[in-house]
């Protein structure tokens, strides 16, 4: 994707996209049937790995070639006083964390964890699988992910590599993603995405997406305790790979195919964190709403970049 201005010149590369949303939440299927009926949707994932480790369970609901994750603390993780349950004591049901894919996560993990304070990454996995896009989890081979490390491709595997850096560096709970083969085709993206699983695939050509909308637009961060623009930066210096800013709107992102990333300050609400969500519209289809507040984030309908 080609994008020029006056005071530059980049090319973007087409696999940079905010590709998931995740948000935390007292009451797990209340929310995750909220959200299926709000953006005709259906939950097409849960992790039963993230289940076992007994602190968390989930739901992705795919948003055309996106996802839209939901996590909730077990009883046991409220025993145990997680990083979640107090969030979720100070905020209430919150925007959670921003997952961007990237085109090498060796080279952007790299740079992710000079930003800022330098916190570095706080978590990473990856996984390889025997098999191909949309057969399942079969004999899956996961372990911990270290810093710079490329993703392994092999013909016959799959293999995935996702890296969490802190909320204090990047304004949210901020997630890397490389996933491979086939993550660089939109729309109708049927290539290894792990964090949704590895059958969600199926049913992508039968229904692209739903009649509300095709994916994410933009997100909206409000940072805590940092500058906006600061933040802004980071992301850029961090994520690179052509994602620019124009120097009139410093606390704006942009990424592939015309989805952005927003930097604000928090409102007199006082949320931090992902605070609201731009949705696609469906092309050709009267929007079913402007906005929507769902899980304390702010979800705005907006045409879309192009008809699909």
């Amino acid at each position: 994707m080609v994008l020029q201005d006056a005071l530059f010149d980049v090319t973007v590369n087409p696999v940079l996209r905010l590709r998931q949303i995740c948000l935390l939440a007292y009451d797990l299927e209340w929310t995750s049937n909220l959200l299926c009926t709000a953006f005709d949707a259906t939950v097409v994932f849960r992790d039963s790995r993230m289940a076992a480790g007994g602190n968390l369970t989930n739901t992705h609901i795919r948003l055309g070639d996106s996802f839209l994750e939901t996590v909730c603390p077990s009883d046991l993780a409220w025993q145990r006083s997680t990083t979640q349950t107090r969030l979720l004591d100070r905020n209430g049901d919150c925007g959670y964390m921003a997952i961007v894919q990237v085109p090498d996560v060796g080279v952007a993990s790299q740079a992710m964890a000079k930003q800022g304070n330098a916190i570095g990454m706080v978590s990473g996995g990856l996984i390889v699988c025997p098999g191909s896009p949309g057969s399942g989890f079969a004999d899956i081979e996961s372990r911990n992910y270290e810093l710079g490390e490329p993703l392994p491709k092999k013909e016959g595997t799959v293999s995935g590599a996702n890296v969490q850096f802190h909320p204090r560096d990047f304004g949210t709970l901020a997630e890397i993603q490389e996933n491979w083969p086939g993550q660089s085709e939109f729309p109708r993206n049927k290539g290894a995405y792990f964090p949704a699983g590895n059958t969600w695939q199926t049913d992508v050509d039968v229904r692209p997406h739903g009649g509300v909308t095709t994916g994410f637009a933009a997100v909206e961060i409000a940072p805590r305790d940092a500058d906006p623009k600061d933040v802004c930066a980071r992301w850029q210096q961090g994520l690179e790979a052509g994602c620019w800013i124009d120097p009139a709107q410093p606390t704006i992102l942009h990424l592939a195919d015309g989805q952005t990333m927003r930097f604000v300050k928090p409102g007199s609400d006082g949320r931090t964190g992902v605070i609201g969500v731009d949705l696609w519209s469906v092309a050709a289809k009267r929007k079913t709403f402007e906005t929507i507040d769902i899980c304390g984030v702010t979800w705005r309908l907006v045409e879309p970049a192009s008809g699909d």
